[in-house]
């Protein structure tokens, strides 16, 4: 599941918590304290049954610009910042604005740039993106009894 920083105004979406453990399909109500105390409903679902490999991704791209082109080939810069970080994501792919795929070929001199290979030329005016994942935790509340209970 990608990770969500808000609820979408519409639409269907998956939330993880700490919580009792229950059976599935038990309804849940998502409140929301306010300052003055009142509980405010953000949305009403059900439980969704265990299941270990149920993941939640975080996606953060970086972004590099195309400095010298020929053809297929291009150096790209500010993407990264020192060759063996660019050694390190190596495999992984890079994608481009308007729709090009290529790969790291190896790093150029010691300021981070680097020599890219894509499957069709790039223009000056692409960014040259890569995309990077991470798996997140819900945040576990410091004293869960007192956050639930008490009003702040």
């Amino acid at each position: 599941h990608k990770l969500l920083r808000f609820f979408p105004p519409r639409g269907n979406c998956v939330a993880s918590a700490y919580a009792p453990a229950t059976w599935a399909p038990a309804p849940v109500l998502f409140l929301k304290r306010q300052k003055s105390g009142v509980l405010t409903l953000l949305g009403a679902g059900k439980v969704k049954g265990p299941d270990a490999t149920r993941i939640t991704l975080k996606r953060i791209v970086l972004t590099g610009l195309p400095f010298k082109i020929h053809k297929r080939k291009a150096t790209v810069r500010w993407m990264f910042f020192n060759p063996d970080d660019i050694r390190w994501f190596k495999p992984v792919e890079l994608w481009s604005k308007e729709g090009r795929r290529g790969h790291i070929r190896e790093p150029l001199g010691t300021h981070g740039y680097m020599k890219c290979i894509f499957d069709a030329p790039v223009t000056y005016s692409d960014t040259v993106c890569m995309s990077l994942y991470k798996r997140v935790f819900p945040p576990y509340p410091k004293d869960p009894a007192r956050q639930l209970l008490s009003p702040p």
